[in-house]
């Protein structure tokens, strides 16, 4: 009997230490570094159908942001991710907004859209149509505007892109988590300030780009793209820019 309550006390430890290895503030720093494996390890140390609803809340969130990854990075697995994030997506209905649902749905459409070129334009309007109804649902909704933003950013004139309101999309999307004080160990609000520099960048507003992610920086001075890749190649631009 002692043996196994030891064995049991040893296993309920070893699962509250799984827990405590992925907190926000972890992978938040794992996101600054782009080491996106220690996010993957998350995903896969838990099963999504035994947490609480706060946990698949939170969970799903993560998966949103680390499929995009796993497809760009052609991962082996990033199908399977892709498979199960659409039936997480399905879990949480009547869980989750019905606003944050169609985020999440237009963002697996998008997805399959990246992964299945035959159907790349069904998919990319579905993603479309599903993100309008998103945000005609819920305007304030910050994950629906970061996601409407970059659909308007990405796509051409001629399916209705428009950079300029992606922009304005971008910056209302970090006004709302900064009203809320939701920005601390938050992936999505530095992923909006992101978005809205590479914005200015593309709208040629280089000078203003430059300065936003410089002020970023201070604030996170371990984000990795940010400091060795993305800041070095616009501070190229602008100087070319000058001369």
């Amino acid at each position: 009997m002692k043996l196994r309550i030891t064995i049991f006390f040893a296993f309920l430890m070893s699962g509250m230490l799984s827990m405590a290895q992925y907190s926000d503030a972890d992978l938040f720093r794992a996101y600054l570094a782009t080491d996106m494996k220690t996010w993957d390890k998350y995903i896969h140390a838990h099963n999504f159908d035994k947490l609480s609803n706060k946990e698949k809340m939170r969970y799903i969130n993560y998966e949103y942001g680390y499929v995009a990854t796993a497809i760009d990075e052609k991962a082996p697995d990033a199908e399977k991710h892709l498979q199960d994030f659409e039936k997480h997506i399905a879990a949480l209905k009547g869980v989750l907004p019905k606003a944050t649902v169609l985020d999440y749905e237009s963002s697996c459409a998008a997805y399959k859209a990246l992964m299945n070129k035959a159907k790349f334009i069904s998919y990319g309007l579905e993603s479309f149509n599903k993100i309008k109804e998103a945000y005609e649902l819920d305007s304030l909704n910050p994950y629906v505007l970061t996601l409407k933003g970059n659909v308007d950013f990405y796509a051409p004139k001629a399916f209705g892109g428009n950079k300029r309101r992606a922009l304005g999309y971008f910056y209302k999307a970090q006004k709302i988590y900064e009203q809320k004080g939701d920005t601390v160990n938050n992936w999505n609000y530095l992923s909006a300030r992101l978005c809205s520099i590479q914005c200015e960048e593309k709208l040629g507003n280089v000078d203003k780009a430059v300065s936003l992610a410089k002020k970023l920086l201070q604030r996170y001075p371990d984000y990795a793209y940010l400091r060795d890749t993305y800041l070095p190649e616009l501070l190229e631009k602008q100087a070319k820019k000058k001369k």
